[in-house]
């Protein structure tokens, strides 16, 4: 993808002068599928480079994924022209939620990851949801042969593993 750095990155973000480090978020997790389609090949560079994946049946959890202010995933990514950090990441301040899947209507729900996000207490951009949106269908896409996805988008977070915090 051209310019995959930008990708899902909100105007507003000050990115490495922000406190908070989204990058470090420990929500971020993926189904095996996903891992497989897009990191399997790549999983002795990425424990190379720090980044620690557990996997916990069908999902995969990514720990260590940041130095603090960069995402390791595009700082020692070796195809700059392609994305391979997890569809979590890619459309960060929101998260899938993989429980909730609903392959019949063809539906992802997507919710907040975190409240620490200075650009989750904004009204998002209905730029950036779209963007978002074509993220969703085209990896899920890939994932799921060809399903042609909808995406639902919460303004809360979801679980206990994230922060509650209404807006």
């Amino acid at each position: 993808m051209k310019n995959s750095k930008k990708e899902c990155i909100l105007v507003p973000c000050t990115k490495e002068k922000c406190e908070c480090t989204c990058c470090d978020n420990i929500g971020i997790e993926e189904w095996i599928i996903e891992y497989c389609a897009f990191h399997e090949r790549m999983k002795d560079h990425l424990k190379k480079i720090g980044i620690k994946i557990k996997f916990d049946k069908d999902v995969i959890q990514f720990s260590n994924c940041s130095t603090g202010k960069e995402c390791k995933f595009i700082k020692y990514s070796t195809n700059k022209s392609i994305d391979l950090r997890p569809i979590d990441y890619k459309i960060y301040p929101y998260h899938v939620d993989w429980k909730e899947m609903d392959f019949d209507n063809k539906k992802a729900q997507l919710y907040f990851a975190d409240f620490d996000c200075p650009l989750t207490k904004k009204k998002i951009s209905k730029e950036f949801n779209n963007n978002v949106e074509k993220v969703i269908k085209r990896d899920f896409s890939l994932l799921f042969y060809g399903m042609d996805f909808d995406v639902v988008f919460h303004d809360f977070c979801r679980y206990d593993t994230f922060k509650k915090k209404k807006r």
